[in-house]
């Protein structure tokens, strides 16, 4: 009997020191590799955009193309073989301002052969002939700001004035040609010649400029129609100005 309790009691005490059934051989949910740590880093991305290639030369075509220049750039491309352009306006209010910019300083906007503006100031040319007062057609007369710059002589300041006074002579020469002016009415004025682009260095210039010769001022007098001739007009800053009312040559 005590034989019994005691193989009793060595199986009981070796089942408690039995291992334990091994654990199930799948990875610990710790092990698995979470779906922050699969997607690529910050730092990761930003070492592959560093490390991507300069654009290529030949991909530049893909390449937004620049502004066209709508300025003088134009103006100048459409300059026919002898030099001379068909009229156009000045840039838009919204254009771009270097563009702009860039016309005015190079002169090269062309004025339109009919405004308003030019008009008037034919018609102060008018009447300052017709009433025999030179000061009158100032307003058509080259100014002598710009006349500074833009000629190249030694004293342009003085060049002017001797101009400035001819173009007064002028005004009273031609009031000279009718005995009476009363009753003559102003109809308009038409430029001369086909404008073309006289480029710095020419005619002692430093600044380019478009100029025409032999424009008309239109008259009537007594039912008639009359006119009289402006020599030489050219431009400046999109507006068309007298520098030659008579012919000068002959002075």
């Amino acid at each position: 009997m005590m034989k019994q309790v005691v193989v009793g009691a060595l199986a009981l005490v070796t089942g408690c020191a039995a291992p334990t059934p091994a654990p199930d051989a799948r990875p610990a949910e710790s092990a698995r590799p979470s779906s922050a740590a699969a997607a690529p880093s910050t730092t990761a991305g930003a070492g592959a955009a560093e490390a991507a290639p300069a654009p290529r030369p030949e991909d530049a075509g893909a390449l937004e193309p620049p502004p066209q220049d709508g300025g003088a750039g134009t103006a100048a491309a459409a300059a026919a073989t002898d030099g001379s352009l068909t009229p156009g306006s000045p840039p838009a209010a919204d254009a771009d301002a270097g563009a702009a910019a860039t016309a005015v300083a190079t002169n090269k906007i062309l004025p339109p052969l009919e405004s308003e503006e030019l008009t008037a100031r034919a018609r102060a040319l008018f009447d300052a002939i017709a009433k025999n007062e030179p000061a009158l057609a100032d307003p058509f007369w080259f100014p002598k700001e710009p006349f500074i710059p833009l000629k190249d002589v030694k004293d342009p300041g003085k060049y002017w004035d001797n101009l400035h006074a001819a173009y007064a002579n002028d005004v009273k020469a031609m009031h000279r040609k009718r005995k009476s002016w009363e009753g003559a009415r102003f109809v308009g004025f038409e430029v001369g010649s086909r404008p073309k682009w006289v480029p710095p260095g020419d005619e002692v210039n430093k600044i380019g400029y478009y100029r025409s010769f032999h424009g008309k001022l239109k008259y009537e007098i007594d039912g008639k129609p009359a006119s009289l001739d402006v020599h030489t007009i050219i431009s400046w800053q999109g507006r068309w100005y007298i520098t030659h009312l008579g012919d000068f040559k002959k002075r």
